[in-house]
């Protein structure tokens, strides 16, 4: 039973006068209230010990029942978190991979125009070469037949 610390109050209490002053009557005994009430009561309560110890091992069993779950919903959710993580990075590796192939797709276009240009400007200088080689002939022999060396006359 718990420990029972008066107030002061019901200490001074104990003081005050048994009966009504006047003629002399029987010695008054003061009144503890507190243990009247504890002597009432306590048997009563005493009967719920067995309860409150019942109580205790409910609440004991919950506590045990509610550990293993968070520790079920701790693991279930590392395993989550692994899951995620092996999907986010398969989902990035697939991501870079495709773009890979469009950056390789492109760089093939590129490569292909510039051959095809690269042909197309051969092609027109294949087709400009002899008449341009024509012109600086021409203008070889108009340079040299111009210009007069020392010591030459015409």
């Amino acid at each position: 039973m718990p420990f029972y610390v008066a107030s002061l109050r019901d200490f001074l209490s104990r003081f005050r006068p048994a009966g009504a002053p006047g003629a002399a009557a029987r010695a008054g005994v003061p009144v503890d209230r507190k243990r009247q009430l504890e002597a009432e009561v306590g048997p009563v309560l005493g009967l719920l010990d067995g309860t409150r110890a019942e109580c205790e091992s409910i609440i004991a069993r919950a506590r045990r029942d509610a550990d293993g779950i968070v520790a079920g919903a701790r693991s279930e959710a590392a395993a989550i978190e692994a899951d995620g993580g092996r999907r986010a990075a398969a989902a990035r590796d697939e991501a870079v991979r495709r773009l890979a192939d469009a950056a390789a797709a492109d760089a093939a276009a590129m490569v292909a125009d510039a051959e095809r240009r690269a042909d197309l400007v051969r092609a027109l200088a294949g087709r400009r070469i002899p008449a341009m080689a024509s012109l600086a002939a021409g203008e070889i022999r108009h340079l040299l037949i111009s210009t007069e060396l020392p010591g030459e006359s015409r």
